[in-house]
């Protein structure tokens, strides 16, 4: 009998170790991955640069209703100026100062993407749909000036990278204080303004982008582009999106959302001159 027991004990540890073991080692690799996913996603997190304090400012809502203007105006024959119109005060008027563009040049285009996104989707193009559009794949950063002179030297966030270089290439170093808060002031940047920050994750061919936004009364978002930018550049970029749209009509997803996505990408990526030569998959 104390033979026996000693066998039921036995099969017993073995019966155990074999089942246990490699539930616990499937459990203990599963939270490892776990935790090296949460470890890329906090350092991949959006965040406002040094000179902001980050809080919930209501602006999420108007981050993607002001994407969405952007978007509709890139695809609206005669409507250049007012695309224009969608960045902020300072480089709106900087931009709007280049009068040369050619304006059929660009309805040309925009006319054989509408005709062309009809034929596809059996709609007219029309970004209603913003809310899905702007998913929870666009992260959203967003507070406000605390240190307008060290939020100068950092804004607008570089476009695309992980280089701490603001876009306009600033720095803070070679500037005294004093001249700092005088182009802040000039800049818009004083303290309280609110601010947001859009991520659009790697997607169509073009890479990760950071949009920088400023609220401007009484509740628009307009998009912050470096002030080397200039009207001509932003038009010809503009046309060179557009031609890769309407010459890639055979790559555009099937999924009509996706489309608006598609031709939003295309827009950021012409106000802030990021290469459309995209390789869709």
């Amino acid at each position: 009998m104390r033979r026996s027991s000693k066998w039921l004990t036995a099969a017993g540890v073995v019966a155990v170790v074999g089942i246990t073991t490699p539930a616990s080692l499937f459990a203990a690799e599963k939270a490892a991955v776990n935790d090296a996913k949460a470890e890329v996603r906090a350092e991949s997190a959006l965040a406002l640069p040094a000179g902001f304090e980050e809080k919930d400012v209501g602006a999420v809502r108007e981050v993607k209703s002001g994407l969405a203007k952007l978007t509709e105006r890139a695809v609206t024959k005669g409507d250049f100026e007012k695309f224009l119109g969608e960045l902020v005060k300072a480089d709106r008027e900087r931009t709007q100062q280049f009068k040369d563009f050619d304006q059929k040049k660009l309805d040309g285009r925009i006319e054989q993407i509408q005709q062309a996104w009809k034929t596809k989707y059996g709609k007219d193009f029309d970004l209603d749909e913003k809310k899905v559009v702007f998913d929870e794949r666009f992260q959203i950063a967003q507070g406000e000036v605390a240190d307008p002179s060290m939020a100068l030297a950092n804004w607008p966030i570089a476009v695309t990278g992980n280089e701490a270089l603001t876009a306009s290439e600033k720095v803070a170093a070679d500037r005294d204080t004093k001249q700092l808060k005088q182009e802040a002031s000039a800049e818009k940047l004083k303290k309280g303004r609110n601010v947001a920050i859009i991520r659009f994750p790697a997607a169509y061919g073009l890479p990760e982008m950071n949009v920088s936004m400023l609220h401007q009364l009484p509740m628009f978002y307009r998009i912050d582009i470096p002030n080397t930018r200039t009207g001509e550049q932003v038009y010809n970029d503009l046309l060179t999106h557009l031609t890769w749209i309407g010459e890639h009509v055979d790559q555009w997803p099937s999924d009509v959302n996706e489309a608006y996505r598609m031709v939003a990408y295309h827009a950021v990526a012409s106000v802030y001159g990021v290469d459309a030569a995209a390789k869709a998959g």
